[in-house]
């Protein structure tokens, strides 16, 4: 893993440049969304992003410094950053923090992960459709935001008719996207949550491997509770209950007899998985 801080020491004292997303400060990760976005549109290259960033921890202009071995530097300590792309270049998003704890006077989600122990104050039919509006672009941005800051309780009708009021800071509803994105990756490659993903979609985000809709109005069916019960479910809760579920469907097919092979292409997980579920 990388080191979570980049320190660098002179004559009078010790810096240190945050090196995780989940260091990052709101203002701080809203203005590196800010220069991801400038990268998207060809206007500046990998290496000027960690560069700026590195000038706005510091709160450096960068077009004042005329100094050669000042310059050679901040390329220096630029050059260790290593947490926003990966080895192939790809913007990096993987942890579990809320970097964007306010949109106006609507609150964000909470993320907790203290003591081992990880709770998330997002309800199950608040993942399943902030998921959908994320798969739909740009256009989808305002209702995403509405639908992960809407005020309690969740209902799909309310984040609609909110998600007007989200449609006035582009680079805030960027942040909120890959904030959540980096969530969903997280949920589904770095925990147990991971058996629930079928590998990497378009533009990095897990796929899920089997319906979580379905899921969640069939445990209505299964006595868990009425549909808007189960939607208020707390999503941690609902994932876990959508795992179980998994392992049990494949246990049960391969009880049933029916080959490894068909079980993968039924339920689309690695067929070395399903060998330590049975």
């Amino acid at each position: 893993m990388n080191a979570p801080y980049i320190i660098f020491r002179t004559k009078k004292r010790e810096y240190q440049v945050p090196n995780r997303w989940k260091l990052l400060s709101p203002d701080l990760f809203e203005y590196l969304v800010l220069l991801l976005s400038q990268m998207s549109l060809g206007r500046i290259d990998a290496n000027i992003v960690r560069i700026l960033y590195v000038c706005r921890v510091f709160d450096i202009n960068l077009r004042k410094i005329k100094d050669i071995d000042a310059m050679s530097n901040l390329k220096i300590i630029a050059d260790q950053i290593d947490f926003i792309f990966d080895e192939k270049g790809n913007v990096s998003a993987c942890f579990l923090a809320q970097l964007v704890p306010k949109f106006g006077r609507y609150k964000g989600y909470r993320i907790k992960t203290e003591m081992d122990t990880l709770t998330c104050s997002l309800t199950a039919i608040q993942l399943i459709e902030a998921q959908a509006a994320l798969k739909g672009g740009v256009n989808k941005l305002p209702l995403l935001a509405a639908i992960l800051y809407c005020p309690a309780p969740y209902s799909s009708e309310k984040a609609h008719d909110l998600a007007g009021r989200f449609t006035k800071d582009p680079v805030k509803l960027q942040a909120i996207a890959l904030n959540f994105q980096a969530m969903v990756t997280y949920l589904f490659t770095k925990t147990h949550f991971s058996i629930l993903s079928s590998g990497s979609g378009s533009d990095h985000i897990p796929e899920i491997a089997t319906g979580m809709i379905e899921t969640l109005y069939n445990l209505s069916a299964d006595g868990m509770g009425d549909v808007q019960t189960v939607e208020q479910m707390p999503v941690i809760k609902f994932l876990t209950i959508l795992r179980k579920k998994l392992i049990e469907s494949v246990k049960a097919m391969h009880d049933a007899g029916m080959d490894i092979i068909k079980i993968s292409e039924k339920t689309k997980l690695d067929t070395k998985l399903i060998k330590k579920m049975i």
